[in-house]
């Protein structure tokens, strides 16, 4: 006969076995499964089009969203909410879990994949300079910008722009930082810089929108790579990258990949020319 104390005994040891399993269980489960269950993903998004656009009533459209919504349908998240926040910002959002993924043209570096992990690439294009018309001071590359002091240029903290700058021999005293793109513009305007510097369609689709003839697109910058970009995980979810990356796959098989990203301007062709280890081998 089991004695008093040893029946509660028994019956604590087992409420804690029952217990853990069920935390294992909800640790195994993952994050894809989470979103499932919430029924969408938090995205961060830095609204510059045609990368990323939040609408007035607050939808996130864009290429990047948009590849990224169809792909989570596919896994069994039908929403996306998007979250603003600068590109700078966005591994830091990401290693802290304030958002589940980066869907927002966040170029594939080196150094970016020292902290993140991301999928195949989903967008590629040239890079793009502003200037006013005729360009006056003949900048076509950021070796032009470096080597006359008197210049100064605008970018986005973070952004892949104020890399290439830095790495090219532009000094950081040179490079002016702005809050969005369309304040950057102002600065062009405003003669507080003499460049705007950004991704070649982002550039393109903002001086239609500004629609100012004393100011011309100077693209591709010469002497800088094609810059691809692709959705961005937090390191640990490289199970939900793995999902991600084989229903992108699937995106790009059907032909529904090219009809996303097409009307936007980007090439599905020079996209699906490379893969993420061209960028970051073994990431």
């Amino acid at each position: 006969m089991i004695g008093i104390n040893t029946r509660k005994t028994l019956r604590t040891l087992t409420l804690g076995v029952i217990t853990l399993s069920v935390s294992a269980g909800y640790v195994s489960a993952g994050t894809l499964d989470k979103l499932r269950k919430q029924g969408y993903a938090t995205v961060a998004v830095a609204n510059e089009p045609p990368y990323s656009d939040i609408k007035g009533d607050g939808y996130v459209s864009g290429a990047a969203p948009d590849v990224a919504r169809a792909v989570m349908k596919k896994l069994g998240v039908p929403d996306l909410k998007a979250k603003v926040v600068g590109y700078g910002a966005m591994i830091p959002a990401l290693m802290a879990r304030r958002v589940d993924m980066a869907t927002s043209g966040l170029y594939i570096k080196p150094k970016r994949c020292e902290s993140i992990i991301y999928s195949e690439p989903d967008l590629c294009g040239a890079e793009a300079f502003a200037v006013a018309k005729g360009n006056p001071l003949n900048i076509r590359t950021y070796e032009d910008i470096g080597k006359n002091p008197d210049v100064t240029m605008t970018t986005c903290a973070g952004c892949a722009e104020e890399a290439y700058a830095l790495e090219r021999g532009v000094k950081p005293s040179q490079i002016k930082v702005f809050t969005d793109p369309p304040s950057g513009i102002k600065m062009l305007q405003q003669g507080r810089v003499n460049v705007f510097a950004l991704s070649g369609l982002g550039t393109a689709d903002l001086l239609k929108k500004t629609n100012d003839p004393k100011i011309e697109l100077v693209m591709p910058v010469k002497g800088v790579p094609m810059g691809c970009a692709g959705a961005a995980f937090n390191s640990d979810d490289k199970e939900f990258r793995a999902a991600y990356d084989k229903a992108l796959t699937e995106l790009k098989a059907s032909g529904e990949f090219e009809k996303i990203i097409t009307p936007y301007g980007f090439s599905a062709e020079a996209t699906m020319a490379v893969k993420r280890d061209d960028f970051c081998p073994g990431n």
